[in-house]
């Protein structure tokens, strides 16, 4: 049995370079079309196109935080206002400009603002994956964990409070100014 050790990332860098050799391992029928990728004013690490077409921006960072999902939803979005581009762009690369264009986010660790941001999301929320690195013997290992997050749910409301005497002292006083204004109006 080979022994694993952790291999600490600390550069964005770095991670984009793993991501890059191994997109094609972050989900099935994933090809990488192109590495440091931007989107209007926005900077993606990776363009590649899932196995049904369509575009699929990777943002990537040693600590993906808020900033790093509203990131990935702005290059979305700038996509979605420019699939024109897709077929000058990237020729024979068989991405269809009619598949709305999708965001990953891959990270050693999800922070947790960035955890309640992808819940409150939702279904456009961004896929999530974590990217952990380690080193044997041989080389650099690379496991990826797809995260599962789901929407957040409601607390539960609040009993009424119990009304106190002075609230049912205010109670009947505004429903006698009620009935007053109410018997003013037919005099």
């Amino acid at each position: 049995m080979k022994a694993l050790k952790r291999r600490v990332v600390s550069d964005a860098g770095e991670l984009a370079g793993v991501l890059a050799q191994c997109a094609s391992e972050l989900e099935p029928g994933l090809r990488l079309l192109q590495r440091s990728a931007t989107a209007g004013e926005i900077g993606v690490e990776l363009l590649c196109v899932d196995a049904s077409g369509r575009l699929v921006l990777v943002a990537s960072d040693v600590v993906a935080g808020p900033e790093t999902v509203l990131r990935a939803l702005e290059a979305v979005a700038w996509w979605r206002e420019h699939t024109a581009l897709l077929e000058r762009m990237f020729p024979g690369a068989a991405v269809d400009p009619r598949g709305a264009p999708r965001a990953l986010i891959a990270a050693t660790r999800f922070g947790d603002r960035a955890l309640r941001l992808l819940r409150l999301l939702g279904e456009v929320a961004p896929d999530a994956v974590e990217c952990h690195l380690f080193e044997d013997a041989e080389g650099l290992v690379v496991a990826f964990d797809r995260l599962a997050v789901t929407p957040g749910t409601r607390p539960p409301a609040a009993p009424a409070a119990a009304p106190t005497d002075e609230a049912q002292r205010a109670a009947a006083l505004v429903e006698r100014l009620e009935r007053l204004r109410f018997r003013e109006v037919f005099r």
